[in-house]
């Protein structure tokens, strides 16, 4: 009997603890998507004091990059005038926060229309029978791109996430790449299988490598917590979300990234 009580009472405490939590986290739900409204109407502009250069377009380049796969890939290449348009388009259709550490956060942002262009050069062989020879524009674009992220958290010192699960999902890929391959027949077969099955394709790469992918980016993440505690990383938040706070985080940051567009809406 005392031991049935006992279980009771430990219940009930828990449900009054979350019920008193709940409110808080919704608070700072709403302060995070403000926050993110607010940066989204900055993407245009390099934001200093979040260490961040334009991000729509985002433009990077020149570079060079090399890999040598012994039997897949043998490749090197180039890109200059990268230019990103779409990611301050962005949605929060899904948010979820709290700082129990037995429940999951959740995560969910979504890209309408992201697409690339780029002059760029590919030389080298897939699987030492197919040469590359790409040397020109090179362009893609994504349409419904979902990313779905998920983690615990760990609110005490260091401030950290584990048990990391990241979803990625796409509606469609189209790319076109100039004299990517030499055989011209080959060269038109890739493109034609890509834009036909490039979801499908992703798909598989993505499950391939999905765990060491998402590792890296837990330790990455982890790496960057750990130099805040909860409340700096809440502040910082809700200090740009909006109203006179945002005035610190966002300082010197015009908001008319979205002007144009809301104009002609």
């Amino acid at each position: 009997m005392q031991g049935a009580q006992l279980t009771s009472q430990v219940l009930l405490a828990t449900a009054i603890l979350y019920a008193c939590m709940v409110p808080a986290a919704c608070v700072y739900e709403t302060q995070i998507l403000a926050f993110l409204n607010e940066f989204r109407m900055r993407m245009c502009h390099p934001i200093p004091n979040l260490g961040l250069p334009a991000l729509d377009p985002l433009q990077l380049g020149p570079a060079e990059t090399a890999l040598n796969n012994k039997y897949l890939v043998d490749f090197t290449g180039s890109i200059d005038n990268f230019t990103l348009h779409g990611l301050s388009d962005f949605d929060v259709p899904a948010l979820t926060l709290t700082p129990v550490p037995a429940l999951r956060n959740t995560i969910n942002v979504t890209f309408p229309l992201t697409y690339f262009e780029s002059l760029y050069t590919a030389k080298g062989s897939l699987a030492y029978i197919l040469n590359m020879a790409g040397d020109g524009n090179a362009e893609t674009s994504v349409t419904n791109f979902s990313i779905l992220i998920s983690f615990r958290l760990r609110s005490v010192s260091p401030l950290a996430i584990y048990s990391l699960q990241i979803e990625l999902h796409l509606g469609d890929l189209k790319i076109n790449f100039d004299n990517l391959l030499e055989e011209e027949r080959i060269n038109e077969f890739i493109h034609a299988l890509v834009n036909e099955m490039g979801v499908e394709l992703l798909g598989d790469i993505w499950d391939y490598g999905q765990d060491t992918a998402v590792s890296k980016v837990q330790t990455a993440v982890n790496n960057f917590l750990g130099k805040f505690s909860l409340q700096d990383i809440l502040q910082i938040i809700i200090g740009g979300g909006g109203g006179e706070e945002s005035a610190p985080i966002f300082d010197g940051v015009e908001p008319d990234c979205k002007l144009e567009a809301n104009s002609s809406n």
